[in-house]
Formats: C-alpha cells, structure tokens, sequence
C-alpha cells in the first residue's frame, strides 16, 4: 500500500462534527495552550491604579513618548502636554478614560511575564518573551484569539502532516521567534515601549508557508467571498508593510496592531520554504547529540510493500508512525536496521521480480 492508504495519513471523516479530532497533535496542543493561557490571562490578575495618561499611551504615540522619557506624570507634565498637544484634552480627561473600553482596574499577571516588552527583551535579558508573547491574546476581547486559532486551524494541520509533528513545532515556535526580533528591532528603532502580545506573527508564518505550497487554493473571506491564498497574503503584506513604512520614516500611527510581527512571521514562512530550511536539528535530545549523522532512509515503491510479511509489515507500518508523529531521528539503531532491511529485501524482490 502507498503513503496515502496509511491510516495515519488519510483524510477521512470521524464522524466528530467539530473537526477536533481530524487535527494533528500540535496543533491540537497549541490551540489548547493559547486557550488555556487566554483564561489565565482572564482569572489570574492583580489590582492596578493606573492614570490617565497611563492608560491612554497605548493608543497614541504622542503620549507613549512621554514615559519613554520618563517624564513624571504629575499636574505640570500634565498640562504642558495639553498645552502641546490640545487635541489629547479630552482623552487624558477623567471622563475620556473612564469611557475607553481599555480602562480597567486589574492587571493580568500572566500577561505581565509573557508579553514582548522589548525594554525588558534588551536590556533585562528576558528573552523568553519572544517566544511566551505568542501565547497571549487581548483578554478584554475575544476576536483576537478567536482569529488567530482559526487561521491555525485550518492551514497548521495540512503543514503538519507534510513536515511531521516534531518539525511543525519547531517551524511555529522560530516563526513566532522572528516575529518577535521584527517587533523588537521596530521598537529599538522608534523608540516605541508599548508592549506586544498574540500568536499572529506566527500564525503569519504558517499562512505563508501554506501559500508557497499551495497559491491558488481558495478561501472564502467571511464565508462568502472566494479568494485564492496568494491573492489573501499579497494583500497581508501590502497592509503590514505600509505602517512600518511610515514607522520607519518617523511618521507612525499606532493601529494597535504589530504590523512589525506580521512582517517578521510572513520573511520566515516564505525563506524556510524558499531556502528548503529544515530546523531537526535545533532541538537534539541528548542521547542522539551524540550519534553520528546517519544516512535518511529511502521511500520504496508502494507495490513492492504488499510483498512483505504481515508479521514484518506491522511492524514498519509502527515505525512510518512513529517517523510521521516523532521524525526519523526519534528511531533508535534497532528500528532503523528493521527498515533499512526491509527495504533491501523490496528492492531485491522488485530485481528479481524485473
């Protein structure tokens, strides 16, 4: 039987009418991670005074720059910026916070350790965050989480099942990674200190990797509207590139997006396909840093399989699992000599059959 026959590879319906049990084990446990980390986000917070000023710096760059200079935030800073900036009157008024739908009187504090605060990134060595800040979402919205577990949904199983488990983790982890140094390297650059948080950077990877395999597959934008995934990621680009464009140019206008991310998630989806990056080797368990690089094994024709033993045949059917779940450097030398001869005995069989 071929690779398609195989259980393990073959799309079929469960009969579970919400698809959870047709999704690879990553991202299954992915989407379970950012949920779970959402609700802690929501139950896990401390009580919070925050000012004005505080509050609103999120969504104005003017403000943001303040504490960037760490200016006291007292009556005469107060004033001095109103005196600057008349058009923030009413937003830096009591009545213009208490209406924002971001005041709030708790912090989260899962969110305070796991979002991409690049001060802390840079200059308190809390790397951490470049990947933890993909596992955080607005908490006072639901959309946020809502769109990026979708997006995850539908394209990170196809990819998953092409890469195998092990290496689909590896590709989302560094994707959200190179998000992270896009929005880091952003920040250093504007002076920015408005922390980031959310999965789309590496979301963005794994849409863009999916567009490179497959660009003329359709989708329909808000159920309705039919539209190729080259057609969706030219169109991603062309909105992320454009506010850090003007961010660059020292004209930035805060969307309370990080355009930046997106940019970095989509430059790594499109050169790990481009350059044929494989990433197996950035997390080596320890007994098999040690072993010699060993040959990769070799698909026979799906023929010659049926003329193997049924006995034998279980077992490499359990051992094409455990490289589709694992990948091939979770085999151990025992395993890999059980397929290296059954492959030699296929090849001499299909010879002599010839």
């Amino acid at each position: 039987m071929g690779l398609d026959n195989r259980d393990y590879y073959r799309n079929t319906h469960t009969g579970d009418p919400w698809g959870w049990e047709a999704l690879t084990p990553v991202v299954k446990y992915l989407i379970l991670a950012n949920v779970a980390v959402f609700l802690l986000q929501i139950f896990v917070v401390r009580p919070e005074t925050r000012s004005p000023l505080e509050v609103v710096r999120k969504y104005n760059r003017v403000l943001d720059k303040y504490l960037a200079a760490k200016e006291a935030d007292d009556q005469e800073t107060m004033e001095a910026i109103l005196k600057r900036h008349p058009e923030l009157d009413y937003m830096l008024s009591e009545e213009g916070v208490e209406a924002h739908p971001a005041f709030t009187s708790q912090r989260s504090i899962v969110q305070e350790w796991f979002e991409l605060d690049s001060q802390k990134v840079v200059y308190s060595g809390q790397v951490w965050r470049l990947v933890t800040h993909a596992f955080c979402h607005d908490r006072l919205g639901i959309w946020h989480i809502l769109f990026n577990m979708l997006c995850l949904y539908w394209f990170g199983s196809t990819l998953e099942s092409m890469y195998g488990s092990r290496e689909f983790l590896r590709f989302y982890l560094v994707a959200a990674v190179f998000a992270g140094l896009a929005f880091v390297g952003l920040d250093m650059y504007t002076g920015s200190t408005s922390p980031g948080i959310g999965a789309s950077g590496a979301v963005m990877g794994v849409m863009m990797l999916y567009t490179m395999h497959y660009p003329y597959d359709t989708i329909r934008i808000f159920w309705l509207v039919p539209v190729e995934m080259r057609i969706v990621m030219l169109g991603y680009i062309l909105w992320d590139t454009h506010p850090v464009l003007l961010a660059l140019a020292g004209q930035q206008q805060f969307t309370g997006i990080a355009h930046a991310a997106h940019l970095g998630g989509l430059i790594f989806g499109f050169a790990y396909y481009r350059y044929g990056w494989r990433l197996e080797n950035l997390s080596v368990p320890w007994p098999r840093w040690r072993s010699k690089k060993r040959p990769r094994l070799r698909v026979v024709s799906a023929p010659a399989i049926e003329s193997i033993p049924d006995p034998q045949m279980d077992r490499v059917d359990e051992l094409l699992q455990k490289i589709f779940e694992l990948g091939q450097d979770s085999l151990t030398d025992e395993e890999r000599a059980i397929l290296e001869n059954a492959s030699a005995r296929l090849r001499n069989r299909g010879q002599r059959d010839r």
